[in-house]
């Protein structure tokens, strides 16, 4: 019976320069997911990541633990690939627009002031604050009233997550599928797939790092069976939104 893993990337630098990449933490949440899976065995016959660095590396970092204690795993050569479609919005867009509300939203210029404070802290305060510019930018990304020049615009965004949603949940030879992708991707399937009249960003702030949302193929569709699960971090003080 046919199963897919919609799981979020591990931990990122979110207070360095470069977020595309793993925290030490993040290679940990990773790890510590495909052994969890390993130990029960939910073996990956097929795996597809976005190709960002961080989705490339939480796949690899739960091979690493799904191999410590099953090294004899076997796979093909279209074991592991990659489709795009799957990428998070590029860092740039938040860029571009947090500069665009800061010219002409006080508020918002104020909140943006004090993230910069705290942002190298981290924290419950830097967290909140970054989800609440984060929703306000993307709340006017979405308007598609205003786009700046090489900015990918979200009527595109949302038409290649709709692509790949259209491309994997559908039976296949592989029994058990893991994708490996962002936060605002998996929000966007999770609204389409249970079918949801809320915003399309209201799981986004709220989905782990390396949880896991799972389906399974019943009487033609896909339902959920477990969505933003975390089996493997039981200590919510380990749990990383960002």
């Amino acid at each position: 019976m046919s199963v897919i893993y919609l799981i979020r990337h591990g931990q990122a630098n979110s207070t360095g320069e470069d977020y595309d990449l793993l925290t030490d933490k993040g290679k940990e949440q990773a790890f510590a997911l495909g052994k969890y899976m390993a130990s029960n065995g939910d073996f990956p016959d097929k795996i597809v990541s976005g190709t960002m660095r961080r989705h490339k590396e939480t796949a690899e970092f739960f091979m690493k633990g799904v191999s410590s204690l099953h090294s004899d795993l076997k796979s093909g050569s279209d074991f592991h690939s990659f489709d795009p479609n799957w990428n998070e919005f590029p860092p740039e867009l938040w860029k571009k627009y947090a500069e665009h509300l800061s010219g002409i939203r006080p508020e918002f210029q104020r909140s943006l002031l004090q993230f910069s404070k705290v942002r190298l802290k981290g924290g419950i305060r830097s967290a909140a604050l970054f989800f609440k510019l984060t929703e306000e930018i993307l709340s006017v990304w979405r308007t598609g009233e205003f786009t700046p020049p090489g900015i990918e615009t979200f009527a595109n965004f949302q038409s290649r997550v709709d692509l790949a949603c259209d491309t994997y949940f559908q039976p296949s030879d592989a029994e058990r599928l893991f994708i490996f992708t962002s936060g605002t991707p998996i929000s966007l399937t999770l609204k389409r797939i249970l079918k949801q009249d809320e915003d399309v960003f209201t799981w986004m702030p709220w989905i782990w790092n390396s949880s896991v949302s799972m389906f399974r193929w019943v009487r033609g569709r896909y339902i959920p069976v477990s969505l933003n699960f975390l089996p493997h971090i039981p200590d919510k003080s380990s749990r990383t939104l960002y």
